[in-house]
């Protein structure tokens, strides 16, 4: 990967939906050239999918939390019950598998705190495999940044 590359990249990742032209005029290549690079990064695995932003909050989705679930127990079965639970609700929009006190972290966006608690009292407590849940609201979003300089990180 060379430095037009990560220009590539840091571009896409600020706005997936640039044009090949627009992108060739900001790195200075030509549109077939950063044709041709896109689709080999993509066959490289370093592009797996382009997404479009949303506004949550004007979808009805104000409220973000991360939610710290613990299981009873750390079997195979447990575990996978409980990442099939994760897959079937709609609001859970990361879930990771963490170290420390929690088993689990999940960032979830739901409508209000009533919906929180539906969540956590209904669906999590709810699951047979979980032992113990905590939330935290989040009460202002400092940095929600989603892309990154690739080219500043591979000069570290």
């Amino acid at each position: 990967m060379d430095k037009f590359d990560q220009q590539i990249l840091s571009l896409l990742t600020s706005d997936a939906s640039l044009s090949n032209t627009v992108i060739g005029e900001q790195v200075g290549l030509s549109a077939s050239q950063i044709s041709r690079r896109r689709v080999k990064l993509e066959s490289d695995g370093l592009i797996v999918g382009y997404r479009a932003e949303l506004n949550h909050a004007a979808l009805g989705l104000g409220l973000n939390a991360f939610i710290k679930v613990r299981l009873h127990g750390h079997s195979k079965s447990s575990s996978a019950n409980f990442k099939k639970l994760v897959h079937e609700l709609p609001s859970v929009c990361l879930a990771c598998s963490v170290t420390g006190d929690a088993d689990y972290l999940l960032h979830v966006r739901v409508k209000d705190l009533q919906s929180l608690s539906t969540l956590i009292s209904e669906e999590l407590l709810a699951h047979a495999d979980v032992r113990e849940v905590r939330s935290d609201v989040v009460l202002d979003m400092i940095k929600d940044e989603k892309s990154v300089d690739y080219q500043s990180l591979t000069q570290h």
